[in-house]
């Protein structure tokens, strides 16, 4: 009997070793291609621009440390040999043909447009798989401003659709450790939301599970990297104990700052290409509202809030999104004073709306949400719906 127990005692370590090799090697790097980006307008400093600014782009991808890019003399000799186009938007279908050629899951295209004294710059990110735009990026800034200074900022947008995620494997008092390193793109002074996970949600119709609920517990800050794994120091935690080992961590990314302006600003151009009733000159377009909505992080979620109640009161997709991030968060235990401010501002956009049709979820938050002054907020704006 007992040649049995030592192999019985040893099985659940192996175990546990298979699981930790098991989740290093989860994460791949995203494999993308960046397109040559198409000219709009004139006067640029060479007909390459278009070249350039995609390398710039491989550049600053490469950097982030977390995708895997096409290097660009391999994509042009493939495309090349399959007749296809490298250069300007193209619509998803052609996108699909070429990322299954390229083995890629994503395709970023774009174009560079001046006009007069203004460059701006669009991105598409498009899913190789569905054939669909997963978002679309824009910035714009006077000639006066570097055009790889707006490059190097359109780059940070769409990092913000790829999050780091991955989990706690130890903590200690409050040194946490998570299972993404320098290989993962994690670098020194990065910060993550924790979560827990909550109830599962399940589509009202068909009884599939959609997603399971997130619950934040706390935020931590990247104090060392290493190959496969990165250390923090605990920053907010919702409650003494509420991280632990396990839980799941998703980057944070801020809101962009706009890039500095020089004095030489043409204003009545830039008034013109900015919506009316703007006060500054720095706007979000829908996809980043939308991007933001999504966001891991509380700060951006209650940002983009405000600018639905103010500028997109009656745009029904943005809308829609709200009252599915509200439907996910209102019922949170939390009482931290950003959780509380988002869920508010939610239920402001929401009301902002005047649509009866979102009624139903503001009662509901009424109701049934655990915090009392996010209950107010709700009945408040209910009553701007009847």
């Amino acid at each position: 009997m007992k040649k049995y127990i030592v192999p019985l005692l040893i099985l659940p370590i192996l175990l546990v070793m298979l699981q930790a090799q098991a989740g290093a090697a989860d994460f791949r790097k995203t494999k993308l291609a960046v397109l040559d980006f198409q000219l709009q307008g004139e006067g640029f400093e060479t007909k390459d621009m278009g070249i350039i600014v995609a390398e710039w782009f491989i550049t600053a991808l490469v950097k982030a440390g977390r995708f895997e890019v096409i290097e660009r003399g391999l994509l042009t000799k493939l495309l090349e040999e399959q007749r296809l186009s490298m250069t300007g938007i193209i619509d998803a279908t052609t996108a699909t043909k070429i990322g299954k050629f390229l083995g890629v899951k994503i395709i970023i295209s774009g174009s560079v447009m001046k006009l007069q004294n203004v460059f701006e710059i669009n991105a598409r990110i498009i899913d190789v798989e569905t054939a669909s735009i997963i978002a679309a990026e824009n910035v714009k800034s006077t000639a006066a401003v570097k055009l790889q200074d707006l490059v190097v900022q359109m780059s940070e947008k769409i990092i913000k659709n790829f999050p780091l995620e991955g989990y706690i494997v130890n903590k200690i008092d409050s040194k946490v450790t998570i299972d993404l390193g320098r290989l993962a793109g994690v670098k020194e002074g990065m910060e993550f939301l924790v979560y827990k996970e909550g109830k599962i949600i399940k589509h009202p119709k068909t009884g599939a599970i959609i997603d399971v609920q997130r619950i934040e517990t706390g935020k931590i800050k990247i104090a060392s990297v290493r190959d496969k794994i990165a250390e923090g120091e605990v920053l907010q935690e919702e409650s003494p104990g509420s991280m632990s080992y396990g839980q799941l961590v998703s980057s944070i990314v801020g809101i962009l700052q706009p890039v500095k302006k020089e004095p030489t600003v043409d204003t009545a151009l830039e008034d013109a290409l900015s919506p009316k009733g703007s006060s500054d000159k720095v706007t979000y377009s829908p996809g980043d509202v939308v991007n933001m909505l999504k966001s891991s992080s509380l700060k951006d979620k209650a940002a983009a809030a405000k600018i639905v109640a103010k500028q997109y009161a009656h745009d029904q997709a943005i809308l829609d999104i709200v009252n599915e991030e509200l439907l996910k968060g209102f019922n949170s235990s939390s009482d931290s004073k950003d959780y509380v401010e988002t869920m508010a501002w939610l239920c402001n956009a929401l009301g902002a709306s005047g649509q009866a049709k979102y009624a139903s979820t503001l009662e509901k938050v009424s109701k049934e949400a655990p915090n009392r002054k996010l209950q107010k907020y709700a009945h408040k704006n209910l009553r701007q719906l009847k």
